[in-house]
């Protein structure tokens, strides 16, 4: 099958990666032939953005280890908080390469930002997001409940050995 479109830029926090990031880059990949995986408010350090760049870019990296689509990630690069959105924008598209589109969930507000500067976006609706939100599996560990389900399983003690 040809991909109607070359190279995708995905953006995620991954606070922490979970199963709708997983299905967030395989129905991108079903788009796309390659993409570039943008590790957004990376330079972030509170408690909503509790990882580092390094231990998100980590559970990435395992991610497509295990997944076996290293042949499809262009490369996976830090997209840092600036004050300006249009800004932002602009400096992470800048920072991604060369890219035909960006891959978005259906209400993310970035998407305008991307739209002013002229990419197009594809976007894939949200999955079970009511169970995959990272703020939902950050509270859980916070409580000492369950939330190893939400994440794949091979990076349940990976996530676990961080210290956040």
């Amino acid at each position: 099958m040809i991909k109607k479109y070359k190279t995708g830029l995905v953006i995620g926090r991954f606070q922490p990666f979970h199963n709708g990031h997983k299905y967030l880059i395989q129905k991108a990949l079903e788009n796309v032939e390659k993409i570039i995986i943008g590790i957004g408010s990376a330079n972030a350090n509170d408690e909503n953005n509790p990882y580092s760049f390094e231990q998100r870019k980590k559970m990435l990296e395992e991610f497509i280890s295990q997944e076996e689509i290293g042949d499809r990630v262009v490369k996976i690069f830090p997209s840092n908080d600036i004050a300006d959105d249009d800004k932002w924008a602009k400096q992470t598209t800048q920072a991604s390469g060369k890219i035909d589109i960006i891959i978005s969930n259906n209400d993310s507000g970035v998407n305008v930002f991307f739209e002013k500067l002229g990419y197009e976006i594809l976007r894939i609706p949200y999955y079970k997001r009511e169970i995959y939100e990272g703020w939902r599996i950050r509270k859980l560990m916070r409580e000492g409940e369950a939330w190893e389900d939400r994440v794949p399983d091979y990076l349940v003690s990976q996530i676990k050995s961080f210290e956040v």
